[in-house]
């Protein structure tokens, strides 16, 4: 049995990045982008007024002066000529500013009757224009290879003339949930039979990091099971819940030795989630997740958002713990490195309690929680003591 750390590390080093993709920035939210990305324009690509107002020659302009207004621009058109002496034009917001003006007046600080157009004050050059270029020069770096592309990041892509960028993959997965009890959410649920709450649940999960899996159900046969798992072989990843333990009727571990599949470790000291299992098959990884909810929620933190965001190329793959302060003690009594049910509340830093729970498959605790609390193996933290968490908020 091997501890937490060792299998969070024998997972990443069993993890190979997969090759780069060509995605469309409406998908590439999450993804690690594997190229520099240059502006081949300039942004602004021309002078625009930045405001809806009058385009003027700044030096003829002073306080109640009075300009005819020789027509209306608006955004996408051109005028046609030059504002003369004595003129200005109506201007709409993002219009191309036009030839012979060099400020633009707001709106609001001006009246128009007759075609003349008063206005309240003087104007300085340059005023309520964005210049050609100004944002974006032609070449500059918009975002350097290694970003993790955020939603924020999507406009500025899109304004440089991008549609699709070189990032990480993402892997395909293969979902089954194992069990002759378990039937399908919205089923008749029939004597001795409960939902299929593990499935939906990773589904989700999977979903938070950009990848679409439905939970395949099979009962707790081997020939069923090798037909199903011998399938999900063919994905980069297969994620297989319950069954991995030591009962009569657990034959996931077997199954996978059957089909081929290297075990790289089966048990961890942790709790929830000892029975853990992992192992490949060429570039397949092969997560046998113990049945319990709450273990299948820790292991997609700890082992296999990890191995997904690796996959993808990006350098924060590890489980991410933050530092805590306890607000009363946590003794789980186990000696097993423990992964607590927890509240998470920012404060001045960080406020953890514990979550009461009747075990692993307590699943009104989980939706209780925000996060689990790591507590070292065999130990307790008291009242106000530091630890570690990671949470899912």
């Amino acid at each position: 049995m091997i501890s937490f750390e060792e299998a969070v590390a024998a997972v990443l080093k069993n993890t190979s990045v997969l090759p780069p993709a060509t995605i469309r920035l409406e998908d590439a939210v999450g993804r690690v982008l594997l190229e520099d990305v240059r502006s081949g324009i300039e942004m602004p690509p021309f002078d625009k007024s930045a405001v809806d107002g009058y385009a003027v020659r700044a030096a003829g302009l002073a306080k109640g002066r009075e300009l005819r207004c020789a027509g209306i621009v608006q955004a996408g058109e051109d005028f046609a000529g030059p504002v003369g002496p004595g003129e200005c034009v109506k201007i709409m917001t993002g219009a191309p500013v036009p030839a012979g003006a060099d400020a633009v007046v707001m709106v609001e600080y001006t009246s128009e009757q007759d075609g003349l157009v008063k206005f309240e004050d003087g104007i300085k050059k340059g005023a309520n224009i964005a210049l050609r270029g100004e944002d974006i020069k032609k070449g500059q770096k918009v975002l350097a290879r290694g970003t993790v592309i955020a939603v924020s990041h999507i406009a500025a892509l899109v304004a440089v003339g991008r549609s699709h960028v070189k990032a990480g993959a993402l892997p395909a997965v293969a979902l089954i949930n194992t069990g002759g009890e378990i039937v399908p959410p919205g089923a008749k649920l029939g004597r001795n039979r409960i939902y299929n709450s593990n499935g939906p649940m990773l589904s989700a999960l999977l979903k938070t990091d950009g990848i679409i899996a439905a939970p395949v159900i099979v009962r707790d046969d081997a020939q069923k099971l090798k037909a199903a798992i011998a399938k999900a072989l063919k994905a980069d990843v297969v994620l297989i819940s319950g069954g991995v333990s030591m009962g009569d009727y657990d034959l996931v571990p077997a199954v996978l030795k059957s089909l081929g599949v290297k075990a790289v470790f089966h048990k961890v000291r942790v709790r929830p989630g000892k029975p853990m299992f992992f192992g490949v098959k060429g570039r397949t990884l092969v997560f046998g997740i113990p049945g319990n909810p709450v273990a299948n929620f820790m292991a997609y933190l700890a082992y296999i958002r990890p191995a997904i965001r690796k996959m993808g190329a990006r350098a924060d793959c590890a489980p991410q713990f933050l530092a805590g302060t306890c607000a009363a003690a946590f003794e789980p009594r186990t000696p097993r490195r423990a992964l607590v049910l927890s509240t998470v509340r920012a404060k001045t830093g960080y406020s953890l309690a514990e979550v009461p729970s009747n075990g692993s498959a307590d699943i009104l605790a989980l939706a209780a929680a925000d996060g689990f609390t790591m507590i070292k193996e065999g130990g307790s933290v008291k009242k106000n003591g530091k630890a570690g968490f990671i949470s899912w908020l």
